[in-house]
């Protein structure tokens, strides 16, 4: 199975769509107040309107993103308005992750996985 795509709605789509832009995702379409794509390696994200009809709002989600650097990524986010959790936890021989939500309140982990970590070392 292969994700899609992901989407959050938010009541001003431009303020948060400027946030992701700063933690460094890449615009590729934008319909201002309506729908802001975001696309990546693997994946494509969106940030839609309160306007616009998406089936049902996702409850209760966390998006993850993966970071090579993992302090700069999160001194990034909480530059950028996010309200940091915590401390970057370690996950064993996996990598390391950190929490933080947006500044509509969703909630995102940024990962860093131990071989990224190890290069940027």
């Amino acid at each position: 199975m292969k994700l899609k795509q992901v989407y959050l709605t938010a009541a001003e789509p431009e303020g948060l769509a400027e946030f992701y832009e700063a933690l460094g995702l890449t615009v590729r379409f934008a319909d201002a107040g309506k729908w802001i794509q975001f696309v990546g390696d693997k994946s494509t994200f969106c940030v839609a309107g309160l306007s616009e009809s998406v089936s049902r709002p996702a409850q209760n989600a966390v998006l993850v993103f993966e970071a090579d650097d993992l302090e700069q990524a999160v001194a990034r986010a909480k530059d950028n308005g996010a309200e940091i959790f915590g401390e970057i936890r370690h996950m064993g021989g996996h990598g390391r992750i950190a929490q933080f939500k947006d500044p509509q309140r969703n909630t995102i982990q940024l990962f860093q996985a131990a071989i990224e970590r190890n290069r940027a070392e």
